[in-house]
């Protein structure tokens, strides 16, 4: 089933957050829930803090629909100390830093905290305990999600991810930015996870200076949105149509078709994947993108 985005959380003058998910098609088929997640709330009166996650969904990580519950919880809950801290940093590399030292091992010991919590509360199966031990997993393993998180906070975008998924960051011209890099390890069969012993290690992280990179908005996206693209280079095609929606449509409008942009990927059309999306609108956007126009037109 589709969720509505969580309008609740918009704030008047700040970064609206707009989210949707979608369980795929191959699992609506095979019975299993929906393994991704979503969560977003306000920082502030103008911040703003997102998180999207994928369970692995695998048979080693039976539980990965709460894992990933789990991580979009503690991230945005780690991310609420985060403004305090950048305050006090007046370079983006300073950050950046910050962040891998500091937000970045919240989240992992907190999701690992999380994750002891719900097992003391539902301890497995001994089925379950016995497929673990036969493996010789660690328990953690049956949790295993990836995680996508951003955190606008007065002049900075800050963002961190471990695993696969998409952060695409929409400029008023229409252009793409990628801010976190490229994980070479990354294959399509295999990714990154919360669960490994050295998660810390697997973020990355960007940030982006807002007063000298305008931005209209930023997508998380979970892999089933991208995998269900025709396009080898989709998030420039992606970047110039979300462009002219955030500028020329209301917020409502953009709720509206939000779930149908991740049914259609969920599809068996699509990717057949679970499917979700948190879509940060910059509460300037329109303004943004007329200037932008103005600037291009040419002279009369």
């Amino acid at each position: 089933m589709t969720t509505r985005p969580l309008e609740a959380r918009d704030q008047p003058g700040g970064w609206r957050v707009l989210t949707a998910t979608e369980r795929g098609a191959a699992h609506v088929a095979a019975g299993l829930p929906n393994q991704d997640a979503v969560a977003a709330y306000p920082i502030g009166s103008y911040g703003a803090v997102a998180a999207v996650a994928d369970g692995h969904g695998h048979r080693r990580h039976f539980r990965s629909s709460r894992g990933s519950r789990l991580a979009v919880a503690v991230a945005c809950e780690a991310a609420q100390d985060l403004p305090g801290r950048i305050d006090r940093c007046p370079a983006a590399g300073q950050v950046e830093d910050e962040t891998r030292a500091v937000l970045v091992p919240a989240i992992t010991g907190r999701w690992r905290a999380a994750v002891s919590h719900d097992l003391d509360g539902e301890p497995f199966t001994p089925a379950q305990e016995a497929s673990r031990a036969a493996i010789g997993d660690d328990a953690v393993i049956a949790y295993g999600s990836t995680l996508l998180l951003a955190v606008v906070w007065r002049q900075w975008l800050v963002l961190a991810q471990i695993g696969d998924g998409d952060i695409v960051a929409v400029q008023p011209d229409g252009g793409v930015l990628l801010p976190v890099p490229d994980d070479p390890s990354l294959d399509g069969w295999q990714t990154t996870s919360l669960c490994e012993p050295r998660a810390v290690d697997e973020f990355r992280a960007g940030v982006v200076d807002l007063s000298s990179t305008a931005l209209l908005g930023v997508m998380l996206a979970t892999d089933g949105y991208g995998n269900a693209q025709l396009a080898d280079q989709w998030t420039e095609v992606f970047s110039q149509d979300l462009a002219e929606l955030v500028a020329t449509c209301d917020p409502e409008s953009l709720a509206d078709q939000l779930p149908v942009w991740v049914a259609r990927c969920a599809s068996g059309e699509g990717s057949g994947d679970d499917t979700t999306i948190a879509l940060l609108l910059a509460p300037d956007r329109t303004e943004l993108h007329r200037d932008q126009q103005q600037a291009t037109e040419p002279p009369r």
